[in-house]
């Protein structure tokens, strides 16, 4: 079985990869990312070979692949023409969905002929993200166990973290986001920096003793330099990816809160205390959380709330012979 990956954004890459690492012996693996890609550093962390990106077809024609496995996001779609390539030579292909959110959107969805971009099949990682492709009718949803996060979890609860006071903002770029998508950085009616005040002024509700405010990488730390001078008798620190160690930080902290990234239901998993908080009916929670862990606001913080979560990872998925049978039987 030879299979060619090509992927570029985080998420999905970290699936693959992980999918990658867990089936390394099963498969003849061929992948493609670009030099500087998401994709490419998730490659060289787990000792993948890759090749850089250059003319799908020629590159595929040199392999011929039985199958196409391919990422999906935001930040670029240069899987789009391996994925075209395969589709017009009936090699099946798999696109890979992190998240719980814009599904058909990281298709080019609502653009006039954005199905071209989708996958013959559509792979997915737990019960919620397969009610969402089942319910927007995306090709053929596929149930596949999310090896990233059972390692991520398994090496996590071997680590020794000493659990402090502290507040732990886990800040997402949700201005920038609402700009680009809809022309208006307040479009939800809230931004990062009105979160962060709403938090600063319930700070004491959260019983604990400083702030660490996490930053998203496409943010700087000076822009929360002006709330801040507001709060002086609060303890913070503003930390970027470079700072600190995510999983460090989410086993460190005490409570940990956030709009709906990925790394709240890590920290929900590992039985952290965690609250999505979205300052808003505009917009809908989308992590499978516990729904008295989903405000629209802070007053009257629930003591419950600052206790550990209790979420666990069901088995969940197909084993990878069935996933080849199911992917590459004849019509």
């Amino acid at each position: 079985m030879k299979i060619a990956v090509v992927s570029h954004d985080a998420g999905s890459s970290e699936l693959i990869c992980a999918f990658m690492k867990e089936y390394t012996t099963k498969a003849d693996w061929h992948v493609f990312a670009k030099t500087s890609s998401p994709m490419a550093e998730i490659c060289k962390r787990h000792n993948l070979p890759y090749a850089p990106m250059a003319d799908a077809a020629e590159q595929l024609e040199d392999i011929h692949p039985d199958l196409l496995l391919f990422g999906t996001g935001w930040q670029d779609k240069c899987e789009q023409p391996y994925v075209h390539y395969c589709k017009m030579h009936g090699i099946p292909t798999v696109a890979f969905l992190d998240h719980w959110s814009n599904y058909r959107e990281r298709f080019g969805y609502p653009k006039n002929g954005w199905e071209e971009n989708l996958g013959d099949f559509t792979a997915v990682h737990d019960e919620r993200a397969y009610s969402l492709a089942v319910s927007m009718g995306l090709p053929n949803p596929l149930k596949l166990p999310n090896h990233y996060l059972i390692r991520l979890i398994e090496q996590a609860v071997k680590q020794k973290a000493e659990v402090g006071k502290t507040l732990l903002f886990l800040s997402e770029p949700t201005d920038a986001v609402a700009q680009k998508t809809y022309g208006n950085p307040l479009y939800w009616g809230f931004t990062q920096y009105t979160a962060l005040e709403d938090i600063l002024e319930h700070f004491e509700d959260f019983q604990c003793e400083d702030l660490i405010i996490r930053l998203h990488p496409s943010e700087r730390s000076s822009n929360y330099n002006a709330i801040l001078r507001r709060y002086p008798t609060i303890s913070v620190q503003i930390h970027d990816i470079h700072s600190a160690e995510l999983m460090d930080e989410l086993l460190c902290a005490k409570v940990i809160i956030g709009f709906d990234t990925m790394a709240l239901y890590i920290a929900a998993l590992l039985g952290k205390s965690v609250i999505s908080y979205l300052p808003t009916k505009a917009r809908e929670f989308l992590l499978p959380l516990p729904k008295n862990r989903q405000l629209n606001h802070l007053d009257h913080l629930s003591h419950e709330l600052l206790d550990g979560s209790v979420l666990h990872m069901d088995k969940f998925g197909i084993d990878f012979a069935t996933f080849v049978n199911t992917v590459t039987k004849a019509d």
